[in-house]
């Protein structure tokens, strides 16, 4: 299990600056169901309905028949089957309550679920309940690194800024010698406003870490929040210099850019990089934000929509409207506008191009 909380950690937070700032598409492959798999998943999910020697749930205090019911849960998360996935995951954690795997597992059927919603609300409630879910893994196995991490980074996407600080202080524990686990705690901290710590845990992730650019451009956004911009810059700088090809850096040196005026350099910066390199809310952001800054708004409006056209976002829409009718473009403006209330966005009353959100920071 350890391996699928470490691949959640690095899914989900890409390096110091980047939290919040994009949400990942779930990219999951659909497999061919045969009939008797589809039998047996029907049996899973309606186990009422089933004698205890047909229903595995209602064994599975058995081994294999927990390894059978934990098997279909996977089953149906790589087929993007994720209502099932959540039936059958809620069903074993309440015959398997004191169970870490069952509770690993029922979190990340719902970080799935987080990240396949449209709804802003629904995308909170998933990610509310994947939190607790690993939380309550985490409280059952205390010295496991993986876990308190795993449970660190989805209290942290929560908004449960002391849990995720327990749980990576914990994590640190357990495992001193990975410079993660104070990186995350850094950004935590740093989120809280509690600077001075936030500093001690990046320089520990980079002495622990000499050639990792994560923990040097946590100290960027650090110098950032703090209003030095310049020395910002020359962290963020150096960042990018130890590992060239981590594109999400760029983002972190964009920032500082642009508090420093310097818009057309953050459009050199981030346009060097071919679009599937930059295809991120942060990106799209930062692009946009420097077009109009430099009196473009037909590009900062351009720049955003196509971050729009494949996010799935109705904010993300409704927003693209606004910039094109700031642009003066009232026909793109109407048709993102359609798109923003397809996708569930709800107008307010009177709306006006104001009333959308503005998305990003």
């Amino acid at each position: 299990m350890t391996a699928r909380v470490y691949r959640l950690e690095h899914g989900n937070s890409q390096g110091a600056g980047s939290a919040g700032t994009s949400r990942g598409r779930s990219q999951i492959r659909l497999v061919r169901w045969s009939a008797a798999w589809c039998a047996a998943l029907c049996m899973l999910i309606a186990g009422a309905h089933c004698s205890k020697q047909d229903d595995p749930i209602a064994r599975a205090e058995d081994p294999a028949a927990r390894r059978a019911v934990l098997d279909a849960v996977e089953a149906s998360l790589r087929s993007a089957r994720l209502d099932e996935a959540l039936l059958v995951a809620r069903r074993l954690a309440v015959a398997l309550p004191n169970d870490a795997d069952v509770q690993e597992i029922l979190a990340r059927t719902h970080l799935a679920r987080s990240l396949a919603a449209v709804q802003p609300a629904l995308q909170s409630t998933e990610r509310a309940a994947a939190a607790q879910a690993y939380l309550r893994a985490a409280q059952l196995r205390p010295t496991h690194a993986g876990f308190q991490s795993a449970a660190g980074v989805a209290a942290q996407q929560a908004g449960m800024l002391n849990e995720a600080v327990v749980c990576f202080e914990r994590a640190q524990s357990a495992d001193g010698a990975n410079a993660q686990h104070p990186l995350y705690l850094g950004q935590v901290l740093l989120q809280s406003g509690e600077v001075a710590r936030a500093r001690a845990c990046f320089e520990r992730a980079s002495a622990l870490a000499p050639e990792s650019p994560w923990p040097i451009s946590a100290l960027a956004v650090l110098e950032l929040q703090m209003g030095n911009a310049p020395v910002a810059l020359e962290l963020a700088q150096r960042a990018r210099t130890l590992d060239p090809q981590a594109d999400q850096l760029r983002v972190v040196e964009a920032k500082v850019l642009r508090k420093l005026g310097r818009h057309a350099d953050v459009l050199t910066l981030l346009l060097a990089l071919p679009p599937k390199s930059r295809g991120s809310e942060a990106f799209a952001w930062e692009i946009a934000s420097a077009h109009e800054s430099l009196g473009d708004r037909v590009a900062a409006a351009a720049a955003w929509g196509e971050w729009a056209e494949v996010c799935a976002s109705a904010e993300a829409a409704a927003d693209a409207a606004r910039r094109w009718e700031d642009a003066g473009d009232p026909i793109q403006a109407a048709s993102w506008r359609r798109v923003a209330v397809q996708r569930g966005w709800v107008p307010p009353p009177l709306s006006t191009s104001a009333s959308a959100p503005r998305r990003g920071g």
